[in-house]
């Protein structure tokens, strides 16, 4: 029922120090259903690429065991806190603050007649339906400055976590980390910039799930995309429908 296309490319800033994509991307299609999660970690985080991979698993995990009946807001936030638990014992695990640990996250949960988005920090997402007018679209949130955001690790993330109904039947769903949001969100920041967005959705939907992912991956690494931002670069986009 879903096609989802997804890749993660290295910043040169981050090339340039050697280090790792702290980004991390997870989704999984079951029939009508799929969940996906997006997570960058923190640049200033040591481990946060190990954050992101571990968290963007853990809850997908935890929300394909959720029935239809269950979800809720409040359990949503459950789960959600016990992905962040699961995170300390992790970091205790290996003799490390959990800080050393921080990401982002933002999860879409959909069936076949709704969906939900859980949000923290930065990133954005956009959910389509059928008709124009569903559209439901999930902005980053940073704090005064423009590099600030809140994490799973942080201890306000309570506060700062939104948690989104939407109440039709989605047909299409993009998610991104702020990597990648300077050229693929418009100008407000509210919303997809078409004249970039619109040609890689048309192209994904006559590829393979393959052969498409591959085709983000080589756009993300584009030179001329690496020039507009150095920091690393997640987008995921999922369709339904066959090929």
């Amino acid at each position: 029922m879903w096609r989802i296309y997804g890749a993660s490319a290295v910043g040169w800033s981050h090339q340039q120090h050697q280090l790792p994509c702290q980004d991390a991307f997870y989704a999984v299609s079951d029939g009508e259903r799929m969940i996906a999660a997006v997570c960058d970690g923190a640049g200033s985080a040591r481990f946060s690429h190990d954050g992101a991979t571990f968290v963007t698993r853990q809850i997908v995990a935890r929300l394909l065991l959720m029935g239809d009946r269950t979800l809720t807001e409040q359990a949503l936030r459950g789960e959600i806190e016990q992905v962040r638990l699961d995170l300390s014992l992790l970091a205790a695990e290996y003799g490390h603050d959990v800080e050393e640990y921080a990401c982002t996250l933002l999860v879409v949960w959909v069936d076949a007649s709704q969906g939900w988005i859980m949000h923290l920090g930065d990133g954005s997402a956009l959910m389509q339906g059928a008709r124009e007018d569903e559209r439901v679209f999930s902005a980053a949130e940073n704090g005064e400055y423009a590099n600030q955001t809140w994490f799973l690790t942080s201890e306000s993330w309570r506060e700062h976590l939104r948690i989104q109904r939407v109440a039709f039947p989605v047909q299409q769903l993009v998610m991104m980390t702020d990597g990648v949001q300077p050229f693929a969100l418009d100008k407000g920041g509210e919303g997809l910039f078409a004249p970039f967005m619109t040609p890689v959705i048309d192209y994904l939907r006559r590829q393979s799930v393959q052969e498409g992912s591959a085709a983000l991956r080589a756009t993300l690494d584009d030179p001329r995309t690496q020039a507009i931002t150095g920091d690393d670069k997640t987008l995921l986009i999922a369709l339904r429908g066959a090929l």
